[in-house]
């Protein structure tokens, strides 16, 4: 197999040639920052039988392949930072963290890079959204995998209500609330309650805005809590329910608001789930609520030692179980290129030499 670099080998003429610069060249040239990089690893990656390989791409976005070649991307956000504003004297905001905290503005800063190209994706079964929030049902994701892929798109009814509001024709939509099951390709999602309470304060009714997923692969199953808060629910979750894996999202709120849960919450969700492996997302890409995974790790480590932890890397890729006692995800180094006949350094080549001063 012919290995590929998403585009990255010519990047270094671009760099070191003088030619005309303009806005428009640069963000063409520049984002996103891995090319199509990742997108051709995903293509080129053979998943081994009894294994399933996922790729956080940031937040609570991931990727997860099978070895027969099944696609699902959950929770995919392709956007900017966001600034919300609903000024004084105004009716009530529309956005649920505004109204928890009363504040007439709010800025999320985006901390972590977009590591795949959404409109280079050709391939895809299902893109599952946990809720109609912008960084769990994104337009910039949607739109061109409507047009480019054949996927399914699967959510709950506001999310699903989004996804044709930007464009999803409806045979392509597929809405689900607690307890259903669809069937995609080697995987079965299973729609769970969620506890998004500050999704639900934009809406009457949870069901109809958040769910969490149970992805049963070939390697295990998976439980996406997507942006749900602690709730005794996750406890009748794991006595329901197999889980293998728990994907958790937290962060450290600022005073006054409570969009994340805390490290230690996370951690009581994957004991009340009776998950072998924990993996905490959603801590890394708003400066708002930016947390430590080192803080879940800890807590683990004393309080549940049974139970494992992975810290991922964006674009990083892990398989389950085969890594699931690595603890950390590292980028790879790239040493298999090294070649030390052909070094300057301690080759046949021409000596370096440093100059001691006297």
């Amino acid at each position: 197999m012919t290995k590929r670099f998403g585009g990255l080998e010519k990047k270094i003429d671009l760099l070191t040639k003088d030619r005309p610069i303009d806005r428009l060249t640069w963000l063409q040239e520049v984002f996103p920052e891995w090319g199509t990089f990742l997108n051709e690893e995903i293509e080129d990656t053979i998943v081994e039988k009894g294994n399933v390989a996922l790729w956080w791409l940031g937040a609570c976005s991931y990727w997860f392949k099978t070895p027969r070649k099944t696609d699902i991307l959950i929770d995919a956000y392709s956007g900017p930072s966001i600034a919300v504003k609903w000024g004084l004297g105004e009716p009530d905001s529309p956005y649920g963290v505004l109204r928890q905290t009363g504040a007439t503005s709010q800025v999320w800063l985006r901390l972590n890079p977009q590591v795949i190209d959404p409109f280079a994706i050709k391939k895809l079964d299902a893109l599952l959204s946990t809720h109609p929030h912008v960084d769990h049902c994104d337009i910039y994701t949607i739109k061109p995998l409507t047009k480019n892929t054949d996927c399914k798109f699967v959510g709950p009814p506001r999310s699903c209500r989004k996804f044709m509001e930007f464009g999803v024709p409806r045979e392509r939509v597929v809405e689900v609330k607690p307890g259903d099951e669809v069937r995609i390709g080697e995987v079965t999602v299973k729609a769970l309650e969620g506890a998004d309470n500050t999704a639900v304060l934009e809406a009457a009714n949870m069901n109809e805005t958040a769910v969490n997923y149970l992805l049963k692969t070939p390697g295990g199953n998976i439980y996406h809590a997507g942006d749900s808060h602690y709730s005794n629910m996750f406890f009748r979750h794991g006595r329901e329910n197999k889980v293998d894996v728990a994907m958790v999202a937290f962060g450290d709120n600022p005073s006054g608001m409570t969009d994340k849960m805390t490290a230690y919450d996370a951690y009581r969700v994957g004991k009340a789930l009776g998950a072998k492996l924990l993996i905490p997302m959603h801590y890394d890409n708003w400066s708002l609520v930016q947390g430590d995974p080192q803080e879940l790790e800890w807590l683990v480590k004393k309080k549940a030692p049974g139970m494992k932890t992975v810290i991922l890397q964006w674009g990083c890729k892990f398989i389950y179980p085969r890594d699931q006692d690595i603890g950390r995800a590292v980028y790879p180094k790239g040493e298999e290129n090294f070649v030390p006949e052909r070094s300057w350094e301690y080759g046949e080549k021409p000596k370096i030499f440093l100059r001691v001063e006297e």
